[in-house]
């Protein structure tokens, strides 16, 4: 994992990263798990990490991920959009 760019906004409190995850020879990695990787390096709680994207580079084994890591996770809730629910 290597960090391209890292920035802090204090006003929305939370801090950008732009990651470069590499998984040669393996599917792109799930949203649940590039969590637990930023939770454990950061030492932030998964519940307050949000991922954005992931853009996998076709045939190179390479995505890059930009990730949003809150302060609090209450912060996280009121930011973030809202996921809709599925119709019956």
């Amino acid at each position: 994992m290597n960090v391209k760019k890292e920035e802090y906004n204090q006003l929305l409190g939370r801090k950008r990263l732009t990651i470069e995850l590499e998984h040669h020879g393996n599917s792109t990695p799930k949203k649940d798990t590039i969590k637990e990787v930023l939770a454990e390096k950061y030492k932030h709680d998964p519940e307050s990490i949000s991922i954005r994207h992931v853009y996998p580079k076709f045939g190179q084994g390479i995505s890059r991920v930009i990730a949003h890591l809150y302060d609090k996770k209450e912060t996280k809730e009121y930011m973030e959009p809202k996921k809709k629910e599925k119709k019956a």
